[in-house]
């Protein structure tokens, strides 16, 4: 029997959270999870993702205080993203994602104002399992993936001198991720639904002897397809990042919680092809150290393409 997707596609991939997106060394370029396609659940399904984020990073917080920045610091992550997921078997599937990072970061008051890096991201390989689905006699769908990040990506880049790892496009070390995802509908057509994930990412350390701190992501929230063409999402995403660390000590002001608010649209021009537009809006923060710069805010649009 035909799985329903209706509402899956780009809305599913967003409750997927995310492990690299603080704003101190631990947002280094490494691919974002969240843009980790996931929607090839049915055997022979193969859909290919494309994804352009724009991430600011210039809140300055203290503990979970804003604090005023007099440096007149401006950082930006630009991301591109291709995600690929393919089903090997009614249970078993497989998604791929690598990624191009372009940094940029101004400091007025330095005597080294500017710095820009760009190159290969990471890439992740995850997967996953899906003992039961969502079809017109069933309400419920379970998940788990179990997954890889290689260091594909550039992680030496220099500007007069090797820069420091958050302007680096990839992180130079493996990790390891582990994925859970449900989804609940609450109607036979599935039109409106509850997801909830949860992933673990543990970090590797890089040849310079620095290891992002272990990430924890939790997301919940509801999807609704109005109609056949147009359906959004709205989620709340929890992420908790240990302290990165340089030959075993922890680094200070690194690590901390955010609460964020991720809200998204999507539009499907045929059965195959569909876009997407979303956000990420900081709602809460609690923050390691005296201070640290982190994200204000990010957008993102989506392209993605159903082969079968």
């Amino acid at each position: 029997m035909k799985r329903l997707l209706l509402t899956a596609g780009l809305i599913q991939a967003l409750c997927v959270g995310e492990p690299v997106q603080a704003a101190t060394c631990s947002c280094a370029g490494a691919p974002v999870l969240i843009y980790l396609d996931t929607t090839a659940v049915e055997k022979g399904q193969f859909f290919l993702s494309y994804t352009a984020e724009d991430h600011q990073i210039n809140d300055l917080v203290s503990g979970s205080q804003d604090v005023p920045d007099e440096t007149g610091r401006d950082r930006s992550t630009f991301s591109h993203v291709l995600s690929a997921s393919y089903a090997l078997s009614d249970y078993w599937s497989i998604s791929a994602l690598t990624s191009y990072v372009e940094h940029e970061r101004k400091i007025g008051s330095s005597f080294f104002p500017k710095a820009r890096s760009s190159g290969m991201g990471d890439s992740v390989i995850l997967l996953r399992y899906t003992p039961f689905f969502i079809t017109p006699f069933r309400r419920h769908e379970l998940s788990f993936g179990a997954g890889v990040r290689a260091p594909t990506g550039e992680n030496e880049a220099a500007d007069f001198f090797i820069l420091s790892e958050d302007m680096q496009p990839g992180t130079g070390a493996w990790g390891g991720i582990a994925w859970a995802s449900y989804s609940y509908a609450f109607n036979q057509a599935a039109t409106v639904q509850f997801h909830a994930s949860a992933n673990y990412l543990h970090n590797g350390e890089n040849d310079r002897k620095y290891t992002l701190g272990r990430e924890y992501n939790l997301a919940s929230g509801f999807s609704h397809s109005l109609n056949s063409r147009f359906g959004y999402s709205a989620l709340l995403r929890y992420r908790q990042s240990d302290p990165d660390r340089r030959f075993g000590f922890e680094l200070p002001n690194t690590g901390g919680e955010w609460l964020d608010f991720v809200p998204a649209v999507r539009y499907s021009f045929t059965d195959r092809f569909s876009a997407a537009l979303s956000g990420r809006i900081p709602i809460w923060r609690d923050l390691n150290g005296a201070l640290q710069f982190t994200t204000s805010y990010s957008w993102a649009v989506s392209l993605r393409y159903g082969f079968r």
